[in-house]
């Protein structure tokens, strides 16, 4: 780690969004709250009052809300939020500007050029942007990618690209004792397998095909209970179709949960059926609480679980392949305690809070002349 300075660099952070819509948002949050303050000093930017700012506030941050307007309809008020940014890096003496997310990143970067500030471009996502990633990344001093798949989104920057996987607060998910009165309030009988996903009910999550999932398994196991965690556009049609499969009083649609750690201790699997991911954080949070994994062999997954090691990886798409893999755990609970208790190993080795902040912070220095430029890291 560089050396330290005799006070704390001023760090811009621009948030793509001011509500939490998915882990991106929680990992931004998990590394402000875990970063060096002898360090650093975070100034956080959100594009409007919500929970990102709330919580922000709550970490003693400074908080200040400029406007990022669609990058599909620029015009006079996206001149206003650039030179908005522009004065907040002087005004605060930024040493460098970190915009998590693409809109972010198109208004942070533009204001970095201005204001003569290195801008990092945090990317989450795999899916590729055509020109607009090649605009962002030219004008990116660098780029924090989390992990090999959304790496490979920037083939032509290598050197530009570094490789830091999220993480989480192996403490805070530790495995625990199932808590009776949770599995009460959410409709499960005492000794029913529970089956657990957590996520927003967009398309790209693939949990149409898990209610689909459910379906065949209830065939062959009847009895199986299944939780989702989350919310979004889907939800509506979701419910109407384990009601049409008859699996109203089998699947339980929770929508957000701030006990998520208390939830994971109820499950026996935890299942992500996404056909797009670019990193997965809820499949840490899993294997923090040793619980056995199925996913989909998409995206970043695979270098989150490893197939076989701790979890198991199927097509996407394929609510067959999807139940035979539940099925084949739920009827080897002494498999699936191995594979979660290597999946807690692995999250406190590669996929822990401090490892992340670690790898940022040297990015941090790298970017500001303190420590040697580093190649392309390895997975690790």
């Amino acid at each position: 780690m560089g050396e330290r300075p005799s006070r704390p660099a001023s760090i811009l952070v621009v948030s793509n969004h001011g509500a939490i819509v998915g882990g991106g948002e929680l990992s931004l949050m998990d590394l402000l709250r875990g970063l060096d303050r002898d360090r650093w000093a975070p100034v956080l930017v959100v594009p409007e009052e919500g929970e990102v700012a709330a919580r922000g506030r709550d970490l003693d941050l400074p908080v200040h809300v400029i406007s990022l307007p669609s990058l599909r309809r620029p015009g006079p008020g996206s001149v206003r939020s650039v030179n908005a940014l522009v004065r907040l890096a002087r005004a605060t003496d930024a040493a460098l500007i970190h915009a998590n997310g693409s809109r972010a990143m198109a208004y942070a970067g533009v204001a970095g050029k201005l204001a003569a500030r290195p801008t990092l471009w945090h990317v989450r996502i795999a899916d590729r942007d055509g020109l607009v990633d090649r605009a962002l990344c030219a004008i990116a001093t660098a780029v924090i990618a989390t992990s090999r798949a959304v790496a490979r989104r920037f083939p032509w920057a290598p050197t530009k690209v570094r490789l830091v996987p999220n993480g989480i607060d192996v403490k805070r998910f530790a495995p625990r004792p199932p808590s009776d009165p949770l599995r009460a309030s959410l409709g499960i009988p005492p000794s029913a397998p529970v089956l657990l996903s957590i996520g927003r009910h967009v398309p790209e999550k693939g949990y149409r095909h898990l209610v689909d999932a459910a379906a065949l398994v209830e065939r062959s196991r009847p009895g199986v209970h299944w939780v989702l965690v989350g919310d979004g556009e889907l939800r509506s049609e979701l419910e109407a179709r384990a009601r049409r499969l008859g699996l109203e009083p089998r699947v339980h649609f929770t929508g957000w949960r701030d006990d998520v750690a208390d939830v994971l201790a109820l499950c026996d699997v935890f299942v992500l059926p996404s056909e797009s991911e670019g990193f997965g954080r809820v499949l840490v949070e899993a294997m923090a609480m040793g619980r056995a994994i199925v996913a989909t062999a998409v995206g970043g997954v695979p270098d989150v679980v490893l197939a076989g090691e701790t979890g198991l990886l199927v097509e996407a798409a394929d609510p067959v392949a999807l139940a035979d893999a539940v099925r084949a755990l739920l009827d080897d609970p002494a498999r699936a305690a191995r594979l979660g208790a290597a999946g807690r190993a692995r999250a406190e080795t590669t996929f822990s809070l401090g490892a992340h902040v670690d790898g940022i912070e040297r990015v941090y220095d790298e970017v500001l002349g303190r420590v040697a430029p580093e190649a392309r890291r390895r997975w690790p």
